[in-house]
C-alpha cells in the first residue's frame, strides 16, 4: 500500500502541517510517547532543535538513555516568577500499576542536576530515591496536561499550542499546565499530555481537554482524538488500547492493563476488582500518510507514517 497522491498538496499549494493533517483526516491513533517515566526540566529559552542539543539538556540526555526505565525528557518553561537566583526544578512522572506518581526536586547549577539524573537513571520499580533536592512525593490526582509549544521544531506546536496554553488558562485555571518541548506528532497540533492517565491528544481545544479531564466527555468521541496511552508501545498497540478505552469508558484509566502484540493486532488484559477480562483486538493498516513540511511548495520533502485502524475488539477468558 503505497502514498496515494491525492493525500498530498498541490505543488503551489504552502499549507501548515497540522492545516493538512486535518484536511486530510489523519488519525492520530498509534503516535502517542511510550514512556515508564517522564521528567521534565525548567530549560531557558531559547530551545534549540532538538531540544536535547541545548547546553544544560545535552549532558542530561546522554545519562537518561542509559536509565533502567524507559524515560522521556522534556524541556519545561521556567516560572515566570523566578529571580536569578531561584533555583530550578525537575518533574518526575511515573508511571505505576495502575497510577501515576509525582516527584518535584530542585537544583541550582548543572552539576547538581547531573547528580540528580545519574540517581534517577539508578532507579528500579520500588527503590526510589527520596533525598538529594525533592520537594514533592506524592500520587498524582491533580490534573495536569503538557502541551507541545515548541516553535523552533515547528511553527504548528509553537502558535497552535500556546493558544492552547492561554485558552486553558481562561477556560480551566485550576489545571495545572506546562508548556514543554516538543512531543512528536506535529502534525496533530495542537498536541498535549495528560496526567495522570498518560495518554496523548491531538488537534485539542481547551473546551476538550476540559472535558477530558473531568470525565465529562463521551469516551468513544473523545477516543477519536487519542494518539495512544504511554504503557502501550507505539502503532498497533496503542491503537488496541485505544479501542478498549471506547468499549470500556473513563474507568479504564484507573485499572491496571497489558497489551501485548499478536499477528493480527493486540492483546488487552484489563485487571479491575472484579477480576482480569481480556480482549483481542484486530488491527489493520488503512493508508499510509503523508507528513507535509510546513509552509513549503506542495509539502515538500514529505515523509510517510502508517495509519491503523481497530476493526474488531472480542471478550475472551
Amino acid at each position: 500500500m503505497g502514498l496515494g497522491s491525492d493525500l498530498l498538496p498541490a505543488d503551489h499549494e504552502t499549507l501548515r502541517c497540522a492545516e493538512h493533517a486535518r484536511s486530510i483526516a489523519i488519525d492520530p491513533a498509534g503516535t502517542a510517547i511510550r514512556a515508564d517515566r517522564i521528567v521534565l526540566i525548567e530549560t531557558p529559552a531559547p530551545w534549540p532543535k532538538p531540544v536535547f542539543a541545548h547546553d544544560l539538556l545535552e549532558p542530561v540526555d546522554a545519562i537518561f538513555k542509559s536509565a533502567a526505565r524507559s524515560t522521556r525528557m522534556l524541556a519545561c518553561t521556567p516560572d515566570r516568577r523566578a529571580t536569578p537566583t531561584s533555583p530550578q526544578r525537575l518533574w518526575v512522572f511515573d508511571r505505576r500499576v495502575n497510577s501515576t506518581h509525582e516527584r518535584q526536586f530542585e537544583f541550582r547549577d548543572e552539576a547538581e542536576l547531573l547528580d540528580l539524573a545519574r540517581e534517577l537513571c539508578a532507579e528500579t520499580e520500588g527503590g526510589f530515591i527520596t533525598t538529594n533536592g525533592l520537594k514533592r512525593d506524592r500520587r498524582l490526582d491533580e490534573a495536569t496536561v503538557l502541551v507541545c509549544a515548541q516553535g523552533s521544531h515547528d511553527v504548528c506546536c509553537g502558535s497552535d499550542g500556546q493558544r492552547l496554553i492561554n485558552d486553558l488558562s481562561t477556560l480551566a485555571p485550576e489545571i495545572r499546565v506546562f508548556a514543554v518541548s516538543h512531543t512528536g506528532g506535529h502534525r496533530f497540533a495542537p498536541t498535549a499530555m495528560t496526567l495522570p492517565d498518560g495518554r496523548m491528544w491531538a488537534y485539542v481545544g481547551a473546551e476538550l481537554l476540559k472535558s477530558i479531564l473531568a470525565r465529562s466527555a463521551d469516551p468513544a468521541d473523545a477516543a477519536q482524538y487519542c494518539r495512544g496511552w504511554w504503557g502501550a508501545e507505539r502503532g498497533p498497540d496503542q491503537v488496541a488500547e485505544r479501542a478498549i478505552l471506547s468499549a470500556v469508558g473513563w474507568s479504564l484509566d484507573s485499572m491496571a492493563r497489558t497489551v501485548k502484540a499478536t499477528d493480527n493486532g493486540a492483546r488487552v488484559e484489563v485487571v479491575s476488582d472484579a477480576g482480569t477480562q481480556t480482549y483481542d483486538v484486530e488491527v489493520n493498516e488503512t493508508r499510509r500518510v503523508p507528513t507535509i513540511s510546513c509552509r513549503a511548495p506542495g509539502g515538500l520533502p514529505v515523509k510517510e507514517a502508517v495509519e491503523y485502524a481497530a476493526s474488531a475488539v472480542t471478550a475472551v477468558g
